[in-house]
């Protein structure tokens, strides 16, 4: 089973499931030990209470992970200018932070970094740590809609191309393509599947998502062909569906590094080729397909139908494209 406190070093890259920090300093913890995390008043002491409270109220691995990254990163700013209280917190040091993280960040990181520490500033006035958040007056910064790209049919055979499914590394890879283009799996989701998660009776996969929801998505006879394929060439135990080439068990970022380099190696340009983009293929396909707001919206796990119909926008983008063939006036004009 995956152990998210290990480290797992395979060609394929070091992939920590949870990293150091935190998540190793708190697994034997006995009270004393708690209590000194809890009794210190210093940041670096309240950052370590906050994310043992994430663990307690069982955010994610991938939601710990990204609070110890990127809001550690806002600790030692602090730590830097000598700051080692929450009170002593203003909102230009956060400004000026903010800063920083833009000479090397794009605005999507740098929303995120925002998100995060207002969340860190909401919980310590929730557990009475700090009267008001240097936050509230500071707004999230924008970000630039773009239309994101989604993989060309031809993309998708390219990749397929590469994965010679007699062997062990290229069964795996082809399973992964196929389950992440017909569900359209989060990276987070698609990576922590257990065997027990998959009925293929009723050809479904059971994922937990954002929020510890629960939601159930159908895999096609094809895809399940690919991932039965691969089972076949298992002979490690674990419980886990994916595994590296070594036979132990791999986490998102070596399945990120996976999706990545067989673009690349298929010389995939003009689109990303990452595990999002076959989330967000799944969705314009469905939507292209016939498949309902709602209907992809479940599928995908989306609280609200404000992302699902962001997916709708770029869809109805590139048809409008394909349509101008036909009614440019310059087109119907004849003019050359």
């Amino acid at each position: 089973m995956l152990d998210q406190g290990l480290t797992y070093k395979t060609h394929e890259g070091a992939v920590p499931a949870l990293g150091q920090g935190l998540h190793r300093k708190t697994e034997n913890l006995n009270l004393t030990d708690l209590e000194k995390i809890i009794s210190r008043n210093d940041l670096a002491g309240i950052f370590q209470a906050f994310l043992l409270n994430c663990r307690v109220n069982q955010f994610s691995a991938h939601t710990i992970r990204e609070y110890r990254l990127k809001l550690g990163q806002f600790i030692r700013f602090l730590s830097s200018l000598g700051i080692k209280e929450p009170s002593a917190v203003t909102p230009n040091h956060i400004k000026l932070f903010m800063l920083k993280k833009q000479e090397t960040c794009g605005a999507t990181t740098i929303s995120n970094h925002c998100r995060n520490i207002r969340r860190f500033f909401n919980w310590l006035i929730e557990e009475n740590l700090l009267d008001k958040s240097p936050m509230a007056s500071i707004k999230p910064p924008r970000l630039p809609r773009t239309v994101i790209q989604p993989f060309k049919p031809e993309h998708i055979c390219l990749m397929l191309s590469l994965c010679d499914d007699s062997k062990f590394l290229g069964a795996r890879n082809r399973a992964i393509i196929l389950t992440f283009l017909d569900t359209g799996l989060r990276l987070s989701e698609l990576a922590y599947i257990q065997l027990k998660d998959i009925d293929f009776d009723r050809e479904t996969i059971k994922v937990m998502g954002k929020g510890a929801k629960e939601r159930i998505v159908r895999i096609s006879k094809a895809t399940q062909k690919a991932i039965l394929k691969y089972l076949l060439m298992r002979d490690d135990g674990y419980p886990c569906l994916w595994v590296t080439e070594e036979r132990i068990p791999i986490t998102h970022w070596g399945i990120e590094r996976a999706v990545i380099k067989l673009g690349k190696r298929a010389g995939i340009n003009g689109v990303r080729c990452s595990p999002h983009t076959f989330r967000h293929t799944f969705a314009t396909m469905a939507l292209k397909n016939g498949a309902g707001e709602f209907q992809v919206q479940s599928l995908l796990g989306h609280s609200t139908l404000t992302m699902t119909r962001r997916y709708a926008a770029s869809l109805n983008s590139l048809e409008a494209i394909e349509g101008h063939k036909r009614f440019s006036p310059v087109g119907v004009l004849g003019i050359k």
